[in-house]
């Protein structure tokens, strides 16, 4: 029996830990909250000198290109370096992506 509340309260205790690291870090996959920043954002890509269209890009990242993102505007980024360090590695992709969070002034993330 003890075996049995040891294991929950460190399952528990494991619980709470990973809410506070949640948090602070920019992701915030496992915060258990209600989505705090609402982010309009719209991403642009450039292959030697060809802008692609908003259907490549989605293609591309099979994401999105315009709209509005409910969760951190840091997982679209994510998203993005994941693809542009692996399959985009030889296409020197240049992105540029435009964004405004909660309706504040727009905000720039470039990646080349």
């Amino acid at each position: 029996m003890k075996i049995r509340y040891f294991l929950g309260i460190t399952f528990l205790l494991f619980q709470v830990l990973l809410i506070i690291y949640a948090r602070f870090v920019p992701e915030r996959f496992f915060c258990w909250a209600p989505y705090d920043q609402h982010t309009q954002m719209e991403v642009e890509v450039v292959i030697n000198n060809k802008k692609l269209t908003k259907k490549e890009i989605q293609e591309r990242y099979h994401y999105r290109s315009i709209g509005w993102e409910k969760r951190s505007i840091n997982n679209v980024f994510d998203i993005i370096k994941q693809y542009e360090s692996t399959y985009g590695l030889n296409d020197n992709a240049k992105v540029v992506v435009k964004y405004s969070i909660n309706g504040q002034k727009q905000q720039i993330w470039t990646l080349k």
